[in-house]
């Protein structure tokens, strides 16, 4: 009997919150995905997700290395000569 609640109420909020984080890859999103989990009941949640296909993502952009200083004729006369 103790048991009961968890079933009731702990096991159904797990699952439609483990369907919210599979969506979370997916299409549809996160937000998306937990709406229609607890619509559809989990398994139809899953199931939209799944169908919903992978996100695409955007190619990361590379990033250039940094400039370094030209030298000059002022920054050589600062250093004395030295170089």
């Amino acid at each position: 009997m103790i048991l009961k609640p968890l079933f009731i109420y702990v096991l159904p909020l797990l699952l439609v919150l483990a369907v919210a984080l599979v969506g979370g890859t997916r299409r549809l999103g996160f937000w998306l995905t937990l709406v229609l989990s607890i619509v559809l009941t989990p398994i139809g949640g899953f199931l939209a997700a799944m169908i919903s296909g992978s996100k695409q993502r955007k190619p990361r952009r590379k990033r250039k290395p940094p400039r370094t200083p030209i030298p000059t004729a002022e920054s050589d006369q600062a250093d004395g000569g030295r170089g």
